[in-house]
Order: structure tokens, then C-alpha cells, then sequence
């Protein structure tokens, strides 16, 4: 079926000056009349909802004039990368949202939580979390079923193992802030540095290694979401790049 662009922008909801800025990127072409007017068919009303999904998605228009010009198996290909995106985002959110619920009850006098609930809450929500940030990531490098294991492993630590990782982490802080501001190899901030680091992992992981652990501070300084985790953490740009040098030089096979 054709239409006009009044008629197509109402059908739509899609202005009739954004169809014609859409036309001059040449993102939604048209058949044009000798009289100039515009004619946009079923088809073009296809391509304008994925142009509006894409939108949705937070994508640039010329990050959508790229994706619009892929194979179309390709194009699919993406949209399901987004939607797991998705579902990742949502299960992490919706963890979120009952914890939250859990404490609002909690702390007005409601349902009363025990210790055991807010720490089971506290891993579910934590193990969401990764998921949506790292997961991809950790499984291409190591595997499903070693990041099954990984999370299953996390989600059964006791209250006393967890403590052990916060303390582990305190113990790192401290000792990579030292090392900033006098890096040294070897050193006694760099060690303590990589004993709290290595004392983390055996902890929160069922297969520790000191290979994974070289492959992890490889990714530190690849990825700038861990980047950034360890600029926050430490409060210095250069605390990524630090702590790979620091494993690199301690995570040596005997």
C-alpha cells in the first residue's frame, strides 16, 4: 500500500519535517513524484520501524545508516545481541527492585529480613550485575560451564568467605595506592597488593589458577569497564595498568 507523506507521517506518528530530514540522510527514501511528491510503500513503513527500534535502542542515526546498510541476517543477528542486552539489563534491574522492596519492608517495620536473606539477596543481585556487565566477556574467555560454576560457587559463599573478599579488597586498596606513589618491583605494596588480589579470587572463584588469574589483569587493562572499576576503586588512572604489571611480575608458575 502507498502513501502520502501527510497520510504516512499520521499513520506513523513520525513528523512529516523528521521523514523528510530521514530522506536527506537517506536513511528512508521514498519514490518521488516528478512533482516532487513524496510516495512511501509498506516497505518503507518497515524500514521506519526499525529505524524507530534502533532509536529506541539509543543508537546514533549514523550508527543506523551503518546497521540499515548490513545484510539483513546480519541486521537480525544484532537485534538479538540487543535484546539480551536486554534481558540482562532487566534481570539485573528486577534483582534490584526486590532488594530494595525487601528493605523498604525491613526498615519500616514490615517484614523483617534475617541476616542470611539481605546477604542471599545482596549475591543474587551481584551475580545479575556481572552478568550484564562481564558476562559475554568471561565466557568467550573461559567457557559456560567455568562461568556456571564460577556463579553457582559465588552465590553459595558464607558470610565469613564474603567478609574474607571485602577484606581482601580493603587490602588491595591500601597497598596499590602505596605502590602509586613509589612503583617498585619488587616491593612490599606491590606483594601485599598481589596477595589481597589473589586471596580475592581463590575466594570468589572454584578454579583459580595463576594463568587465569595473568588472563584477568590482561583484561583489566582491555577492557575499560574494568578500567574504570579500578580507577574508582583506587581513586588513580593508573591503577588498571598497575595492578597487570604488579600480577604479571608475582603470578609466575613455580
Amino acid at each position: 500500500m502507498d502513501y502520502q507523506i501527510k497520510t504516512f507521517a499520521e499513520l506513523t506518528g513520525v513528523s512529516e519535517r523528521t521523514l523528510r530530514y530521514y530522506h536527506e540522510r537517506g536513511l528512508l527514501v521514498p519514490a518521488v513524484a516528478s512533482n516532487g511528491y513524496r510516495t512511501y510503500s509498506s516497505q518503507d513503513a518497515d524500514r521506519l520501524q526499525l529505524i524507530l527500534m534502533y532509536r529506541q535502542l539509543q543508537f546514533s542515526l549514523a550508527e543506523i545508516q551503518q546497521l540499515l546498510a548490513l545484510p539483513p541476517a546480519e541486521r537480525l543477528e544484532r537485534l538479538a545481541n540487543q535484546r539480551e542486552q536486554l534481558v540482562k539489563q532487566q534481570a539485573a534491574l528486577m534483582a534490584t527492585l526486590a532488594q530494595l522492596d525487601a528493605t523498604l519492608q525491613n526498615q519500616t517495620g514490615g517484614i523483617q529480613m534475617t541476616d542470611q536473606t539481605k546477604f542471599e539477596q545482596f549475591k543474587q543481585q551481584a551475580v545479575a550485575e556481572n552478568e550484564q556487565r562481564y558476562g559475554q566477556e568471561v565466557t568467550t574467555n573461559y567457557g559456560k560451564q567455568a562461568k556456571q560454576e564460577a556463579d553457582q560457587h559465588f552465590l553459595g559463599l558464607s558470610e565469613a568467605q564474603y567478609a574474607t573478599m571485602q577484606a581482601a579488597e580493603d587490602r588491595l586498596k591500601t597497598a596499590l595506592q602505596t605502590y602509586l606513589d613509589q612503583p617498585q618491583l619488587p616491593s612490599e605494596a606491590a606483594q601485599t597488593a598481589f596477595e589481597a588480589h589473589q586471596t580475592w579470587l581463590q575466594t570468589a572463584t572454584p578454579r583459580y589458577s595463576l594463568a587465569m588469574h595473568r588472563g584477568l589483569a590482561a583484561m583489566y587493562v582491555a577492557d575499560e569497564r574494568f578500567t574504570a572499576y579500578y580507577t574508582k576503586l583506587i581513586g588513580d588512572q593508573r591503577a588498571a595498568e598497575a595492578l597487570q604489571t604488579i600480577i604479571e611480575y608475582y603470578a609466575i608458575e613455580a
